[in-house]
């Protein structure tokens, strides 16, 4: 393969990214935020059951969600 030969999708995967604050400042006064990231999430998964996951996650801590970003990664081929 080369640049300009065709391409195909291989395989697509996401992660749920949940970033959380710790309640805690940083020395400069801003918040400090944890990250937890999950992957091998389905992309047919609906965006409502990523998000109530988010959720649920968080819930097991003590700390709130700050943001919840979804990743996509897509892998390209054929690589030789």
């Amino acid at each position: 393969m080369a640049a300009g030969d065709t391409v195909s999708e291989l395989d697509k995967t996401q992660s749920i990214v949940v970033y959380l604050n710790t309640g805690n400042l940083d020395s400069n006064g801003k918040p400090i935020i944890d990250r937890a990231t999950i992957n091998g999430v389905s992309p047919t998964a609906q965006e409502q059951d990523k998000y109530d996951f988010a959720y649920t996650l968080a819930g097991l801590t003590s700390k709130t969600v700050d943001g919840i970003v979804v990743r996509t990664n897509t892998d390209l081929g054929p690589i030789s």
